[in-house]
């Protein structure tokens, strides 16, 4: 079967617009890819999330499939899987029906103190192509063999996520879903404790604690009405709401962790610690200078601007979707 679809795929010649067989796995990070301008076509079912319209609408490109059909009338490309943990061994089993190109996009980092004999073993679970959203994450995942290996930073839609001209409000914005529960790697408790006594907002999907926000437009007002935007992440490669939040020019506070200390020059376009004593004090230093406030977060959209375009974005996936087509299964 895998030979004889390769034939056709050679026959028919490459389209202008791949079929990529994927997961609703991160709404706002797939709406990104969806600007790539290739068909994506999402697996659903059992254990396997929804796409959530709460967090974005579903791109004109992207097709959610009917539960557990894959449309046979369809020539895919290549399937994208976006984590290690509950899609790759779906992957793999359509994969032995349709033998196209795998590519595995890691959004996370290897949590070993949850099951570290089964993040030991994804090790060698690996693509044709295996996409790391840092270069930290990359080396942290460490994958067996000499598998091949590319960095694709994420984008931001400046000129949607971008600063706006409404009063500021004095409180703490964090952004962040199932907050609680994912304590291990948001650091909840943490949180908690460096806000204790200060005027706060929370905004996520997260049970008995806080909502998403209605819409993407309201999400870019609680940026911009906040004085500060607090990251209290620990395994998180690089948050994207961090990046959110300084495109729309908010003064960010943010632990000191995995891939955060490349993007952030203390004291330049935000401030940055792994004490909490420290995060604490900064965040009153910001919330009492506006003169600070807002040159921190001027640097922030800045660095945006400048190192999270969407164009380099669109490139590097199309480069990585290029390869993957070339590859002869």
């Amino acid at each position: 079967m895998s030979q004889t679809m390769n034939i056709l795929r050679r026959a028919l010649g490459r389209p202008e617009k791949l079929n990529i067989l994927t997961f609703p796995t991160h709404e706002r990070y797939e709406t990104q890819l969806c600007k790539t301008g290739h068909n994506f076509y999402a697996f659903t079912g059992d254990g396997i999330k929804d796409w959530n319209i709460d967090f974005a609408p579903v791109p004109d490109n992207y097709h959610i499939l009917p539960k557990n059909s894959i449309y046979q009338g369809i020539r895919y490309d290549m399937i994208l899987v976006q984590s290690k943990f509950g899609q790759f061994q779906a992957a793999q089993a359509i994969n032995e029906r349709i033998g196209v190109p795998l590519v595995i996009l890691e959004h996370t980092m290897p949590i070993t103190q949850l099951n570290p004999e089964h993040v030991e073993a994804s090790r060698g679970w690996v693509g044709d192509i295996n996409v790391f959203i840092s270069e930290f994450s990359r080396d942290d995942w460490s994958l067996r063999g000499s598998p091949q290996t590319e960095v694709i930073h994420h984008s931001v839609d400046t000129s949607l996520f971008q600063p706006l001209d409404i009063a500021k409000s004095p409180h703490v914005l964090t952004v962040a879903n199932d907050f609680v529960n994912r304590d291990y790697c948001l650091n909840y408790r943490g949180w908690e404790r460096i806000t204790q006594g200060l005027k706060t907002k929370l905004v996520g999907d997260t049970e008995g604690l806080s909502e998403a926000a209605a819409s993407i437009k309201d999400l870019v007002n609680e940026y911009n009405e906040a004085q500060v935007f607090l990251n209290t992440s620990t395994l998180s490669p690089i948050p994207t709401a961090l990046l959110e939040a300084m495109s729309c020019g908010c003064a960010v506070v943010t632990t000191e962790t995995c891939m955060i200390p490349e993007i952030i020059k203390h004291g330049e376009n935000g401030m940055m610690s792994n004490d909490e004593k420290e995060l604490r004090d900064y965040i009153e230093q910001i919330i009492e200078d506006d003169d600070l406030r807002k040159r921190l977060g001027a640097a922030a959209r800045e660095t945006i601007l400048n190192d999270f375009s969407e164009e380099k974005f669109k490139d590097n996936w199309n480069k990585v979707f290029d390869m993957a087509y070339e590859v002869i299964k």
